[in-house]
C-alpha cells in the first residue's frame, strides 16, 4: 500500500509541475508577447507621442494662418493657386504680394492718397512686375503669362476719369478719340463711332486694359524664329515674342475677338484697339510723357538712337541707327509699363479712313519709319494686307453684368 501511495504522490506532483509550467507559460506570454502587457503599454506610448505631435502640427497650422491675417493675405497658404485657393486682397500691393488670381471680378486699389480703383477680371492676378500706382502702370496677368495694363477713362458724357497722383495733384483721362495733328492727310478722313460695349465698361468701372506689348505669336517664338508667313497660331500678350506681323486687318479683328475664348476668360471681352482705346492710352502716357503723341523716341525706328536687344532665339545685338530690323515684344523703352505703341511694327485698329491708301487705319510707325513723322499718335490709311510691317494690338473690357 505504501508504494501504491508513493506512486500516486509521485503523478501528482509531476501533474502539478505540468500546470505550473503552463500557466507560467501564458503569464509569460500576456506579459510580453505581441499582444502582451508590455507590448499594449509600449503601443499606449506611441499613440500617446503620436498625438502630441499631430497636436503641435495643428497649432502650427494655426499660427501660420493667423500670421497670414495679420500680413493682410487673408489665410490663404503657400502658391497654389488650385480651386479655393484665390487672391483676396484689396490693395495691388497684398494682391501682388498674394500672386494669385482673383475667383470673381474685384475692384481693388492702388497706393496712392487719396486709393484710385482698379477692376480686376476673375481669373487675373497682379503681375510680379506691375507698378503700385495708376499712373506708373498696373499690370494683369492671365494664367498662361498674358498681360495688359490698367487705363484709366470715362467717357466725356461722364466727366472723364480723374486720377489721384503719387506726387499730389490729379490727372483726367478721357476716352475718346484725339487729333495729334499726325496723320496721313488731313484728321477728318478718319473716323469711328464708339462702340457701346466699350462705352459701358469704361463708364461702369472707370478704365479698360490695353495689351502691355505688341500681340506676339507664340508657336513663332517657341520655333526661336520671328514671322515669315500669314499662318493661324496662338497670340501672346508677353515680353520677348515673335510679334504677330503677316495678318490682314480682318484676320487681326478676328483673332483679337477670340482670344478671350481661347484663354477661357470667365467675364473679360478681348477686341482689337479701337481709335478710342489708342488715342486715350496715348493720353493715359501723357500724364508722364508730355509729347508721346507727337514724339514718341523710345520706340523701334529706322533713325533711331542705336540699342541693344535681345532676339528671339536668346542672343544679344544691337539695333544701329539709320537701320532697320524688326525685334522681339517689349525690347524697347516702356512708358507707363506699355510698350512699342511707337515704332516697331504698325498696328491694325478698328477706325475707318477714306484717303487714298485704303480703308483700314493703322497706326504708331515701324522699324522703316522715323520718329518724326511716325509717332504714337500717326494715323494712315491701307488696304488692310498681311505684311512684314504690319502686326496689332488687343484690348481688354470688364464685364458690366453683376
Amino acid at each position: 500500500p505504501n508504494r501504491k501511495l508513493f506512486y500516486w504522490q509521485t503523478i501528482s506532483n509531476f501533474l502539478y509541475i505540468i500546470v505550473l509550467l503552463i500557466l507560467a507559460g501564458v503569464a509569460i506570454s500576456l506579459t510580453i508577447g505581441q499582444n502582451g502587457i508590455f507590448a499594449r503599454a509600449q503601443n499606449a506610448v506611441n499613440v500617446y507621442e503620436q498625438a502630441a505631435t499631430n497636436e503641435q502640427s495643428e497649432l502650427g497650422k494655426a499660427e501660420d494662418i493667423m500670421d497670414e491675417y495679420l500680413n493682410g493675405n487673408g489665410g490663404n497658404q503657400g502658391g497654389d493657386t488650385g480651386d479655393g485657393d484665390y487672391n483676396t486682397g484689396t490693395t495691388v500691393e497684398e494682391a501682388k504680394n498674394q500672386n494669385k488670381p482673383f475667383e470673381n471680378d474685384t475692384t481693388i486699389t492702388d497706393s496712392c492718397t487719396p486709393a484710385n480703383s482698379i477692376r480686376v477680371p476673375a481669373g487675373f492676378k497682379i503681375a510680379e512686375d506691375s507698378a503700385l500706382t495708376v499712373e506708373d502702370g498696373v499690370v494683369i496677368e492671365d494664367k498662361d503669362g498674358n498681360q495688359f495694363v490698367w487705363i484709366p477713362a470715362k467717357t466725356e458724357a461722364e466727366g472723364g476719369a480723374t486720377i489721384n497722383l503719387a506726387a499730389g495733384g490729379t490727372a483726367n483721362v478721357v476716352y475718346r478719340r484725339t487729333d495729334f495733328g499726325k496723320q496721313n492727310g488731313n484728321y477728318s478722313n478718319y473716323s469711328e463711332t464708339m462702340p457701346s460695349d466699350e462705352e459701358a465698361s469704361v463708364n461702369a468701372w472707370g478704365g479698360y486694359y490695353i495689351g502691355r506689348f505688341e500681340a506676339g505669336d507664340k508657336e513663332s517664338t517657341e520655333a526661336k524664329t520671328m514671322r515669315s508667313a500669314s499662318q493661324e497660331n496662338t497670340i501672346t500678350i508677353k515680353k520677348d515674342q515673335a510679334p504677330y506681323n503677316y495678318i490682314t486687318q480682318a484676320n487681326a479683328k478676328i483673332k483679337a475677338e477670340g482670344m478671350d475664348d481661347v484663354q477661357e476668360y470667365a467675364t473679360a471681352t478681348t477686341k482689337l484697339v479701337s481709335s478710342y482705346a489708342w488715342d486715350t492710352a496715348i493720353s493715359y502716357i501723357q500724364i508722364k510723357n508730355s509729347d508721346y503723341g507727337t514724339n514718341s523716341p523710345e520706340g523701334n525706328y529706322y533713325n533711331s538712337n542705336s540699342f541693344t536687344y535681345t532676339d528671339i532665339t536668346g542672343a544679344s545685338q544691337t539695333k544701329n541707327n539709320n537701320s532697320s530690323t524688326f525685334v522681339p515684344t517689349g525690347q524697347t523703352t516702356a512708358v507707363s509699363n506699355i510698350y512699342d505703341m511707337g515704332g516697331n511694327l504698325w498696328e491694325y485698329t478698328t477706325e475707318s479712313s477714306s484717303d487714298d491708301y485704303g480703308p483700314y487705319v493703322d497706326r504708331g510707325g515701324d522699324s522703316y519709319s522715323t520718329y518724326d513723322n511716325n509717332p504714337a499718335g500717326y494715323r494712315i490709311g491701307n488696304g488692310g494686307y498681311a505684311g512684314s510691317s504690319f502686326g496689332f494690338r488687343v484690348t481688354l473690357y470688364c464685364s458690366t453684368e453683376s
